[in-house]
Formats: C-alpha cells, sequence, structure tokens
C-alpha cells in the first residue's frame, strides 16, 4: 500500500539541521518521493503476480489437467516524469561527489619542500641605475609573475644590491632570446621565500620592474637602468575641461559612450580617430576572453593588467619582446588587441604540426593558462595547460609518477610528438577518483608556438604557387615532409630539463 505520509525520521532529521541548504533538501524531497515510486512499483508487481497465479490455479482445476504454477511477472513502467526524476537525482549525486581542483596549490610550489618566508620588498626607482647581480634565463619574464629557481645559494646570499635594504634581489636577463642594438633586456626578481638543498638554493621569487643593461663587468654584477611604466589618459576625454572630468570618470559604462559622444562634436577628429588610441574596446574583449576562460583572478591595474595579459593570451615570441622592450601600455594592450581578433592553435616548434586548439586551453593555477614550474634539475619550465591535445598529435611515455608534482593530487607523463618525437610536455592524471578535471596536459613553452588559422592558409597557398623539381617533365614530383622510423630507431634527444618532470 502505498503511504503518502513522509517518514517522520527524516523530517524530524531535517528539522534538526537547521543549517542545511535548500539543494540538500531538495535532494532529501526527491529521494522520498523516489522511495514511494519504488515501493508503489513493488506492491503493483506483487499484486499482479498474486492474481495471475489465481488465475493459473483455477485454469488447473477448471480443465483437471496437472501443471506447474507458471510466474509470469509483469513489468509496470514508471511514468516518464518519474524516470527524469531518478536521472536527475543520479546526475546531483554525481555532482555532490565530486571536487573542484583547488587553483591556489599549484602557486605554492609545495614540491620544492618546505622553505621560510624572507621579509622585505624594495621598488627601485624608475630611470636611475643599480648595480645587480643577474643570472640568465631562457625565456622572456614578465613582471607580476611568480618564478621558482634553483641558485647557487654562496654566490646568491655574498652579493646585494645597490641602495636596496634587501640582499635578497637580483636580476634575470634574456641574452639568448631578447637583445637589440639598445642592450640586453631583464627583469628584477624579489625572493619572497627560500630554502636550501646541499650547495643550491632554492628561491620562490616574484618578478617587478623590466630593466636594460647600461654596463658589463667581468662579475656577474652589472649596471642597470631600470625602465618606467608609462600610462597615458584617455585621448578623447583628456581635452574636456576639469570640471568634466568627475562626470565622465562618474558614469556607468553605457553613459561613458553616450558622453564621448558629446565631446567628439567639439573637437576635429570623430569618434573612431580618438578610440583607435583608447582601451575601451581592448577591455571589451579581454573581457569576454576571461569569461571564456572563467578566470576572475586578474589585475585592475593597467601595467600589471598589460604583463598579465602578455602572459596569458595566445602570442608570438616577436609580439611578447615588442611588449616587454615598449615602455607605453596603451602600445601593448593594442598589440593585444590586434591579437585578440585571431584564432590561433599551438604547433611543436620542431615540426610544426597542430598540438592543441586556442579553444582548449584553461587555467589550472590561480596565476592563470601559463605558470613556471622548476624541475628537480633546476630548469624552469613556462608551461600551458590545456583540457586536451588534438587526435594523434601526441602520446605519453614511461609510467605515470605523482614524485615532484607541480599539481598536487595528480600524477605525470612525459608527452612528446608524434611526429617528430620530441618533448612537448607532461600528461596529468588524477589520482583521486572525484577530482575535476579527471585529466589535462602542461605543454613546455620551449617546445611549442602559436600560429593564426589565417598564417596556416596563406602558407598553403605560398605553397601551391611555388614550382617543385619536375626533371623537365612539367609535372611537380610529391614531397613528404614527414619521415617513417621505427621505435628503435628513434633518438630522443631530449635536453637535461626535458628529461626530467
Amino acid at each position: 500500500m502505498e503511504n503518502n505520509s513522509s517518514d517522520p525520521q527524516q523530517s524530524g532529521s531535517f528539522a534538526a539541521a537547521g543549517g542545511s541548504s535548500s539543494s540538500e533538501r531538495d535532494i532529501a524531497s526527491r529521494r522520498n518521493r523516489l522511495m514511494r515510486i519504488t515501493q508503489r512499483t513493488i506492491d503493483m508487481d506483487d499484486s499482479s503476480r498474486s492474481s495471475s497465479r489465481s488465475s493459473d490455479r483455477n485454469s488447473v482445476h477448471s480443465n483437471d489437467n496437472t501443471m506447474e504454477d507458471v510466474d509470469v511477472p509483469q513489468v509496470v513502467e514508471p511514468p516518464e516524469d518519474d524516470e527524469r526524476l531518478f536521472d536527475d537525482y543520479i546526475r546531483e549525486r554525481e555532482v555532490v561527489g565530486t571536487e573542484i581542483y583547488n587553483t591556489e596549490l599549484p602557486t605554492e610550489h609545495a614540491y620544492l619542500g618546505k622553505m621560510e618566508r624572507v621579509e622585505g620588498v624594495d621598488y627601485l626607482e624608475p630611470g636611475k641605475t643599480y648595480r645587480l647581480p643577474i643570472y640568465s634565463h631562457h625565456s622572456i619574464v614578465f613582471p607580476g609573475e611568480i618564478v621558482p629557481l634553483m641558485l647557487n645559494a654562496s654566490y646568491l646570499y655574498n652579493v646585494g644590491v645597490d641602495g636596496s635594504s634587501d640582499g635578497l634581489k637580483f636580476g634575470l636577463v634574456f641574452q639568448d632570446q631578447y637583445t637589440s642594438t639598445e642592450g640586453v633586456y631583464g627583469v628584477t626578481c624579489q625572493v619572497y621565500e627560500r630554502g636550501n638543498e646541499g650547495e643550491s638554493a632554492l628561491l620562490k621569487t616574484v618578478a617587478q620592474q623590466r630593466f636594460i643593461i647600461v654596463r658589463h663587468s667581468q662579475e656577474r654584477r652589472v649596471e642597470v637602468r631600470i625602465l618606467p611604466e608609462i600610462v597615458l589618459p584617455d585621448p578623447l576625454i583628456s581635452t574636456c575641461s576639469n570640471a568634466m572630468v568627475r562626470h565622465a570618470y562618474g558614469s556607468r559604462k553605457h553613459q561613458l559612450r553616450s558622453f564621448k559622444r558629446l565631446l567628439t562634436q567639439s573637437t576635429a577628429w570623430p569618434q573612431f580617430v580618438y578610440d583607435q588610441y583608447g582601451t575601451e574596446e581592448v577591455l571589451t574583449k579581454v573581457e569576454k576572453y576571461l569569461s571564456s576562460l572563467k578566470i576572475t583572478s586578474v589585475p585592475t591595474d593597467p601595467v600589471k593588467l598589460s604583463f598579465w595579459l602578455a602572459r596569458n593570451i595566445p602570442l608570438t615570441e616577436e609580439n611578447r619582446k615588442t611588449i616587454f622592450g615598449t615602455d607605453s601600455v596603451l602600445r601593448r594592450m593594442l598589440i593585444i588587441s590586434k591579437a585578440l581578433d585571431h584564432m590561433w592553435y599551438f604547433i611543436c616548434k620542431r615540426c610544426d604540426s597542430e598540438v592543441a586548439n586556442y579553444s582548449d586551453i584553461f587555467a589550472m593555477s590561480k596565476q592563470g593558462v601559463q605558470t613556471s614550474y622548476c624541475n628537480p634539475s633546476g630548469y624552469v619550465h613556462d608551461t600551458l595547460t590545456v583540457h586536451k591535445t588534438k587526435e594523434n598529435s601526441t602520446f605519453s611515455i614511461g609510467p605515470p609518477s605523482a614524485e615532484y608534482s607541480w599539481f598536487p593530487g595528480y600524477s605525470w607523463q612525459i608527452t612528446v610528438c608524434t611526429n617528430c618525437r620530441q618533448h612537448l610536455g607532461w600528461k596529468f592524471v588524477a589520482t583521486k577518483k572525484n577530482f575535476l578535471p579527471k585529466s589535462f596536459y602542461g605543454l613546455s613553452g620551449i617546445s611549442i608556438t602559436v600560429k593564426s588559422h589565417g598564417d596556416s592558409i596563406g602558407s598553403q597557398q605560398q605553397q601551391g604557387d611555388d614550382e617543385l623539381p619536375n626533371n623537365g617533365t612539367g609535372v611537380s614530383a610529391p614531397t613528404n615532409p614527414i619521415r617513417n622510423a621505427s621505435w628503435e630507431s628513434i633518438t630522443y634527444e631530449y635536453e637535461s630539463s626535458g628529461s626530467d618532470d
């Protein structure tokens, strides 16, 4: 018999749990309803079976035949609404059982071990010259980045910075990656945590200010000039009087557009000219980009935002160098704006094979989609996280290992390019069943680069226009850029950095 009243023990337990959320109460209500549906189905099934047995017996006695009682169960299909209710219940329980990964864990770099805090943060005055101990780095580091390092301890702690209250400040220079006629560029790094491992110093540093080397020396300490950060005002609002400026910055976004249209009526140029030198359009593109990545922790300061975007959107190496070398924040934002107009994909640096799509990147770290991590050999990898790679573009080798994992709770395997067998990065798989995401890839910045879809179309057209050797027959000979090689004949040309984690 169907019992329409709810279970008093369950009702009492939910009444006692006054702090339960509405979603939990809803799940409990659905559970009770499912129990009633199940009980009703069982009762109907038992009733049908009993009537079936009685009918069979009467038939046997009336015909004077000896037959065995045969149970013929009748399946009673629940209503469609009840089936949907059950599916929703199972789906909600699966969601409740999952655990979204804490993106703050990778920023702690716990794989470096226990470290002690270093007090003191020094900012150097732009335009002045200082003497800094310097170290060479293989890639460009933008201000605001957290960079884990493994350096010589005896040298680091014995040298300091002129005019600094703290000796744990040094410079990273990009001598191999970024040189110009003006000089060698670099960035100052302030240590905020340190630890020791033999003769090496394990450091967590934050990049602070750009500089250019003005005088070299035989020692590791060189003279550098701190570069300024120039933030220009809005070109249109700067034309209005001081009395009207407060209305411009106090207005809402849609009101600000109307205010600017009014201002252009008293200027010599139309509004689209001023928009080319403003950041409003860029910020609109950035908001759309960040919403697709579901990133909320983004700097609001124009200088910090320009560097953060240079790190976290697909850019060519030339664009990254230009952004780092320019003092104008507006110029950086215009380069970023142009890059956001293209759809990018990631390719292997050695063979130009497509590795991953632009739409597959996501932020596994609170810092963004690309973060620096240090391997046991002391090599720093700029690692880009993607949900997946293109089909048959990569494969993983070696057994999974959770030792020295950059993402706590995940094991890693080395991932290589299917075409040229170059080390591309790592595949990370969750060690817990309820972790989300269950797996993802970390691509090393030294092994991949970006290319837009427009570039690929143009290169294909150019390749079609070029004549290939035809030996006078008038027919171009086919080319095969991919060399077939057996697994035994492949020699992995890993650097010491790529062979470890």
